[in-house]
């Protein structure tokens, strides 16, 4: 199925609701970028807390990478939860860097929380999309509708 746009309207493209790196992201690749990050700052473990605010950002000094990677850990718990409790019977919001190194070595590929973190952002993108696609031709609707309106006299 194609869709046809108004002249003078581009369709929506997927990186102006995120960086082509965020749609890249899974459990591994996440991973890997919080396990580089961890170490260059001389942490071994990092807990849900401080997952957030590298997620938040709200200094503005965290890498967008590692940003993006944090926020990927935060919006999909159970990757998380897996991660940490790879090595542990229970879940502590707190996860070594070796669990990461795990995870970031392909721990979780195949599994139904991959699957199922993976379906989650298809769906996301397929929604942002959607909207997009129901702004602009919402706004294309008006402008044709207001070209159409006869003067009042």
């Amino acid at each position: 199925m194609s869709i046809t746009f108004p002249a003078g309207i581009t369709p929506p493209t997927q990186t102006s609701h995120a960086s082509s790196f965020e749609q890249k992201l899974n459990a591994a690749k996440s991973s890997q970028v919080l396990v580089e990050y961890l170490k260059e700052n001389g942490k071994s473990a990092i807990n849900a807390r401080e997952l957030s605010e590298l997620a938040n950002n709200a200094n503005g000094g965290v890498p967008s990478d590692v940003s993006a990677a944090a926020a990927y850990m935060v919006r999909h718990e159970d990757v998380f939860a897996a991660i940490e409790t790879h090595d542990v019977a229970g879940e502590d919001g707190l996860s070594g860097v070796w669990n990461f190194e795990w995870a970031a070595a392909g721990g979780l590929e195949g599994s139904s929380i991959e699957a199922i973190a993976a379906m989650s952002d298809a769906f996301d993108r397929a929604i942002n999309a959607s909207a997009k696609i129901t702004e602009i031709t919402t706004e294309s609707k008006t402008e044709l509708d207001a070209t159409k309106q006869r003067a009042q006299n």
